[in-house]
């Protein structure tokens, strides 16, 4: 990673990376995307001898290879218990991306059970915040809809009540004609997706890595001034994104009594010389009956990370927004 701090007659500035939608640029925000995972009992069903769900196993696998590096999350159903059409659960929540996690997770699915394919995309689509950012679910189904919903009627509720929301669908070995296949064509079509047919092992690697090319890619964010008050996120170790400054990283973490707030550790900040970022737990965070403040400086790789109400994050006054990823 090549860093390009910038400078100023005066000093060296700092460089801390925001997600997009805090530098106040939807257009940067490439959103966040979650993969569903048909894992009913017919995922046992055989192709060329292999069952569909070691074929979706090895598909997936291609697809992580090419991803371009945006959020994302696991979804599946149908692989805990039989003839439940609440067997729905998020394995791998949407945040950094994390091949070698959802490998495991992928791994680790033994299909049993029903094929509850609205619920679970109404899920996706309320994890992934669709009524507040742009936000994409990939589904992965070998059947129809078995609980009694519509998913049809889904995609319509969907794009209408979504900010940017998209369904692409692959329709693994369904049928031509069949209901099956009315059903997720007319999901990803009212929600603006695409539906890809995959009748193989091979069909279904390519369907799934020409998603994976047009999936979120982490957004790009060009050089520009940082928040220095951002509610709700404090910040954490990252690999992706850095604070550049010149002294050598370090964070002090000072316990506060309960009538100091977010103001005065932000006032503790820009008192220090050395301190270039800080962030403020409340009283109660992590069972601490006191609030605590968090002050950052030197060079580091983080993020923010949202934590709710109560926290703040924030930078010194002159700070720059940049990714590694910015040309």
């Amino acid at each position: 990673m090549s860093l390009r701090p910038a400078l100023s007659l005066l000093a060296l500035s700092l460089a801390f990376a925001l997600p997009a939608a805090q530098a106040g640029d939807p257009a940067a925000d490439g959103g966040q995307a979650l993969l569903v995972l048909d894992a009913s009992g017919s995922m046992w069903g055989q192709i060329g001898g292999q069952p569909k769900i070691t074929i979706a196993r090895e598909a997936i696998d291609a697809m992580l290879a090419g991803w371009p590096g945006g959020d994302l999350g696991l979804m599946a159903y149908g692989h805990r218990r039989k003839g439940d059409c609440a067997d729905i659960e998020l394995l791998q929540p949407v945040g950094a991306f994390d091949a070698d996690a959802v490998r495991r997770r992928v791994g680790a699915l033994q299909p049993r059970g029903m094929t509850p394919i609205t619920a679970a995309v109404r899920q996706a689509a309320e994890h992934l915040k669709f009524t507040e950012q742009k936000a994409t679910v990939i589904l992965v189904s070998d059947g129809e809809e078995t609980c009694s919903a519509d998913p049809c009627a889904l995609g319509e509720e969907l794009e209408a009540l979504g900010v940017d929301f998209t369904a692409h669908v692959v329709g693994f070995d369904i049928e031509e004609g069949s209901r099956a296949q009315a059903q997720l064509q007319c999901l990803a079509a009212n929600t603006g997706g695409r539906y890809l047919a995959a009748r193989d092992a091979g069909e279904l690697g390519d369907a799934l890595g020409d998603l994976a090319e047009a999936a979120p890619a982490a957004p790009s964010l060009a050089v520009k001034s940082a928040d220095a008050w951002i509610p709700g996120f404090v910040l954490e170790a990252d690999t992706s994104e850095t604070l550049d400054g010149e002294a050598g990283g370090a964070t002090t973490v000072h316990e506060f009594s309960v009538d100091q707030d977010a103001k005065a550790c932000q006032a503790m900040c820009e008192a220090d010389a050395g301190c270039q970022a800080w962030h403020y737990e409340p009283t109660g965070s992590y069972f601490v009956e006191f609030p605590r403040c968090h002050l950052k400086d030197g060079v580091f790789s983080m993020r923010l990370r949202e934590e709710g109400e109560g926290f703040v994050a924030g930078v010194k006054p002159g700070v720059k927004l940049i990714r590694d990823d910015a040309p």
